[in-house]
């Protein structure tokens, strides 16, 4: 049986450590990572099958948008790095790989710890 709740809670809580980690940071930084938590909250929030998210007809724009965020923080301060984390374990869900999902929230709680969050 499909646990979906253990990688959505995961998720969740790197999401809201992210939260917090964006209002500390300033300029493009903090733009780029808090639409990345507002994309993430909007995801969170969608129906699902068996965890992997329902298909949606803006999916493709989300993840243009979510890939060119990614990659910009990923570029910037060390700082921004778990917000880069993030973006692209929501580019997993989107792309309703489950396993990349994890692997990626497990990074980005490791990149959080290192800064403190």
């Amino acid at each position: 049986m499909f646990e979906p709740a253990a990688p959505l809670l995961a998720y969740q809580l790197v999401l809201e450590r992210v939260a917090g980690l964006a209002e500390s940071l300033s300029g493009e930084e903090r733009q780029h990572a808090e639409r990345v938590v507002e994309l993430c909250r909007e995801l969170l929030a969608r129906p699902r099958i068996e965890g992997k998210l329902a298909a949606d007809a803006a999916d493709l724009e989300r993840k243009r948008e979510l890939g060119r965020l990614s990659e910009l923080l990923g570029r910037r301060s060390s700082k921004a790095l778990p917000a880069a984390s993030l973006g692209r374990a929501a580019l997993a869900d989107l792309g309703g790989d489950l396993r990349s999902q994890a692997a990626m929230c497990n990074d980005c709680a490791r990149k959080l710890e290192l800064l403190g969050y």
